[in-house]
């Protein structure tokens, strides 16, 4: 296999600080801050560019203006559903106390806001729904298992990620062919119900670098975020090689997707209601991150593992995501093998190419991870007229001698 580079859109900010700073000023116009507000500031479960930086600075910009604000744990089920759970995630994301400045107030208790003209329930994190303000803070884009005009957004994090486990679990309740309307029905209901003073939505591009903030006023958050998933939407990062016998991942983890591995790369849905072209027909995964702490939610799309992998699940914390979200297949565990050369041969037999000299094969370290890629022999010249950048000759992939990856 030889490397390659594949270059997609790079821009980005240049004075985050600038641009934070105006959508913080259109968000709050109007006087919605004002002194001796207690104000929750949500933090959700994902790797963000700068969120440690940019929760410091809300928090400051409300402070200015005689505000007393705190964050939230804003994640739904993850974390295992405790709040101890959930803290530790932030605080593996670079979010404590020290780092943000502000109070972190964590608990899985909620409140019932009543039920949507549909007839849901709707559950809203008790501490928050206390407050006399709240800040939608979250990165806009494509969700990993549904379509629809708000996917992975501020109203997501509204209807599922305050509502801790047990608002996932009611937006979940209906299936996945059902989540579109139901985050809309209920993000909906509970903007009208709950202090929602604004939301603080973030774009990033192919290499998940800060690319656009967006400051809402809570009122236009439906709007308005639409259109920033569609911006979000055209700079997502991709395999660039179609029609792969088999791909390699490294490793998953809730860190790089909340799929495990993000299904708009892989092209494995678990949802047949979209419409999409697997990658590869095979898919080996070799290993999981270690901000993931066994959740290996999303290793039932793949076909073969290893056994490091199956060793270090952490069955509960996957079957609470399973449960909630009514996906079983997440927490399927696939064929697996003793080394990495066992998984990787037995997804190229069931790949099913018997010329080895006609194998379409790629090999990431993860699916957030994608400007760095390996690609078999046979796709030298398709990868150049593709527009890859050629790193170096093709090589045997490196084993030790118990069979793994060095």
């Amino acid at each position: 296999m030889f490397s390659a580079r594949q270059r997609f859109s790079c821009r980005q900010l240049e004075d985050w600080q600038s641009a934070l700073e105006q959508a913080l000023r259109r968000g709050a116009a109007g006087g919605a801050v004002r002194p001796g507000m207690r104000i929750a500031v949500t933090a959700g479960s994902r790797g963000i560019d700068h969120i440690a930086e940019y929760l410091r600075y809300i928090g400051g910009f409300l402070r200015a203006r005689g505000a007393e604000p705190f964050v939230v744990p804003a994640m739904g089920s993850h974390g295992g559903a405790t709040a101890a759970g959930q803290v530790l995630v932030l605080e593996e994301l670079g979010i404590t106390e020290e780092t943000v400045e502000m109070p972190i107030l964590a608990s899985m208790d909620t409140v019932f806001a009543g039920r949507t003209p549909g007839g849901l329930p709707a559950y809203t994190d008790r501490i928050a729904g206390e407050a006399d303000g709240i800040v939608l803070v979250n990165r806009i884009k494509a969700h990993t298992q549904f379509r629809g005009d708000y996917e992975s957004g501020l109203m997501k994090m509204l209807a599922i990620g305050l509502g801790k486990q047990r608002g996932a679990e009611c937006c979940h309740r209906l299936g996945l062919a059902h989540m579109p309307e139901n985050v809309k029905d209920i993000s909906c209901f509970l903007l009208e119900r709950l202090p929602v003073l604004f939301g603080i939505g973030l774009l990033e591009n192919a290499y998940d670098r800060t690319m656009e903030i967006a400051g809402i006023p809570a009122r236009k958050i439906p709007e308005e975020e639409p259109e920033l998933l569609r911006r979000a939407k055209a700079h997502m990062p991709r395999i660039c090689v179609p029609d792969l016998d088999v791909l390699i991942v490294d490793r998953i983890g809730k860190n790089f997707s909340g799929s495990g591995m993000d299904p708009n790369v892989t092209g494995r849905f678990y949802s047949r209601e979209i419409p999409a072209v697997p990658a590869a027909q095979r898919i080996a995964v070799l290993g999981l991150s270690p901000e993931t702490h066994g959740n290996a939610c999303g290793l039932g799309v793949a076909d073969t593992t290893t056994r490091r992998v199956v060793d270090s699940l952490d069955r509960e914390s996957m079957y609470i995501n399973g449960l909630t979200s009514r996906v079983a297949e997440s927490g399927r565990v696939p064929l697996y093998f003793d080394s990495d050369r066992e998984a990787i041969q037995a997804a190229v037999k069931l790949a099913g190419e018997a010329d080895p000299s006609r194998l379409r094969m790629a090999r990431i370290p993860n699916t957030m991870e994608l400007e760095y890629i390996q690609l078999s022999r046979p796709l030298l010249e398709e990868a150049q007229k593709l527009g890859l950048e050629i790193l170096g000759e093709a090589v045997p992939l490196p084993f030790d001698t118990e069979g793994n990856l060095l």
